[in-house]
């Protein structure tokens, strides 16, 4: 439920494949999910019933979000971590949990992941994922492809080249806002973000030329 300020108000957490990383690292997560899949499946089914509590814990106390808005790199420049395969069979299962109990409780599903994971898309599409976030540009991310093919049943978020606008150079990073904009908002459904965090080679007068962008072309009728 949005406050009296309309601010967007989301629940937060990582998901199963994030929290095994941090747990077990990624040589032996990687390992096992070729060796020991019964392993990896253990883990990612009581992670994520511990997450599931956690938010049925702080909805029990009244709060009200109109999303969840959950984080776990799954990729890296060159693509997944994993096969598409994997995915399905040992990661896909928990990650769906996690969308349906957002559906459920009248809250989006937003994504987090850095990399090259457009592979996985199809099956994001699949788990009813409502919206994926930062869309890393430098990883061959890029909301003018994917939204003519995705975009009437994903919403995107972010995908500002942040190496661009590091030019510092007006007209390159009009370019890149106003591509994206207008390919990412056919179907209402993309929100601003850099496709990562904002360099400190960015200057200041850069990024608010970038915000006056946002408020000259980014505005939905």
């Amino acid at each position: 439920m949005k406050d009296s300020q309309e601010k967007f108000c989301a629940l937060n957490g990582i998901e199963s494949f994030e929290a095994m990383r941090q747990l077990v690292g990624d040589e032996v997560l990687l390992m096992a999910m070729a060796e020991d899949p019964e392993w990896v499946v253990d883990m990612s089914n009581t992670y994520t019933d511990l997450i599931l509590r956690e938010w049925q814990i702080l909805l029990k106390t009244g709060i009200r979000a109109d999303a969840v808005w959950v984080f776990g790199d799954v990729g890296y420049n060159r693509g997944p971590f994993f096969s598409l395969n994997m995915y399905r069979q040992l990661i896909q299962p928990d990650h769906q949990r996690l969308v349906r109990f957002a559906h459920e409780h009248n809250m989006k599903f937003i994504y987090h992941t850095d990399g090259d994971v457009r592979t996985l898309i199809d099956a994001f599409v699949e788990n009813g994922y409502d919206c994926i976030q930062p869309m890393e540009a430098k990883a061959n991310m890029d909301v003018r492809k994917l939204a003519p093919q995705y975009g009437d049943r994903l919403s995107f978020f972010g995908n500002i080249d942040m190496t661009v606008a590091g030019k510092n150079d007006r007209d390159a990073l009009e370019h890149e806002v106003t591509s994206k904009l207008a390919a990412g908002m056919v179907n209402h459904g993309y929100a601003y973000h850099s496709d990562h965090s904002v360099p400190p080679g960015v200057s200041w007068p850069t990024y608010q030329w970038l915000i006056e962008l946002l408020d000259k072309y980014g505005r939905y009728e």
